[in-house]
């Protein structure tokens, strides 16, 4: 039997699960919002700075992939609200479909601010035989608001931060200067679908043909459902799932296990080392 998946926050991570909630409570809603992203920013300068100086320190020590992952992690940490292990293990997936030679066009439901998916389109760019089609769906209006199969114990997930209707904004202004402006990636094959999953993925999911790889980052139960429900049964033996929320959110976690088991899929969950799993279409 699987032993439990759990998330693990550093020291960092679990201050600031005490403080920013307090700080939330307690100061109004701008000021709380200026503090907020100034801590935040100070931290991501923080995570940059370490990942640049252990990519640079390893650099005389790698080859191949492992070469090529450090360099992409550290040009697309300042793209991503998933830190460093969100991004090696998109490019671990990705890498392993290209090994193998998984069929399929890659799909991210739950874009943000776009590293994730500029991983993912990156390795396959670098490490596959063509260059596959891309769909990436988001509101990229933020987050909706979590519904009553989201709570448990009157708490939607173990967060760092609160996450109110709206956070985790990356704009389609912001993903397509990342994309096509900075990584040149073709629009032809690179497709950005704005809207709310419940009317955007069951629109486009004849449009798809095979999924190689698919990345869920939509927190919640609905936002992890939808996807799974419409796009599973197109992924080839071989692909793989991944849920970024899933020790995090008690949604997200609650519809893989719904879906899992309604299914029957024993193939075991993998953790990605920062609370986020993945799994392969047996």
């Amino acid at each position: 039997m699987q032993s439990p998946i759990e998330y693990k926050p550093s020291l960092v991570g679990r201050s600031a699960r005490i403080v920013l909630p307090a700080l939330h409570k307690v100061l109004p809603t701008k000021l709380y919002g200026k503090v907020y992203e100034l801590a935040y920013g100070s931290y991501k300068s923080f995570l940059y700075a370490a990942h640049g100086a252990k990519t640079f320190a390893r650099k005389p020590f790698v080859r191949g992939e492992a070469k090529l992952r450090d360099k992409l992690s550290f040009q697309l940490l300042p793209h991503t609200m998933g830190g460093r292990k969100a991004l090696e293990n998109a490019f671990d997936v990705v890498a392993e479909v290209e090994r193998r030679g998984v069929d399929g066009v890659i799909v991210e439901c739950g874009v943000a601010e776009g590293g994730t998916a500029a991983m993912m389109a990156l390795t396959n760019r670098e490490l596959g035989k063509q260059e596959r089609e891309k769909w990436f769906f988001d509101s990229y209006e933020g987050l909706p608001e979590p519904t009553a199969e989201d709570y448990h114990d009157g708490r939607a997930g173990e967060f760092i931060r609160p996450l109110p209707e709206g956070s985790c904004l990356g704009t389609i202004e912001q993903v397509s200067e990342l994309l096509f402006d900075d990584l040149k990636f073709d629009r032809e094959q690179t497709h950005l679908v704005k809207g709310w999953f419940q009317d955007t993925v069951p629109a486009h999911k004849d449009k798809l043909g095979s999924i190689a790889v698919l990345r869920l980052d939509g927190d919640w139960y609905e936002s992890t459902k939808i996807p799974l429900d419409n796009f599973y049964d197109k992924i080839p033996e071989g692909g793989f799932v991944i849920i970024d929320d899933y020790a995090t959110c008690f949604g997200s976690r609650k519809a893989v296990d719904e879906f899992r088991a309604e299914r029957g899929i024993v193939t075991p969950l993998r953790e990605d080392g920062r609370g986020g799993v993945y799994f392969e279409r047996g």
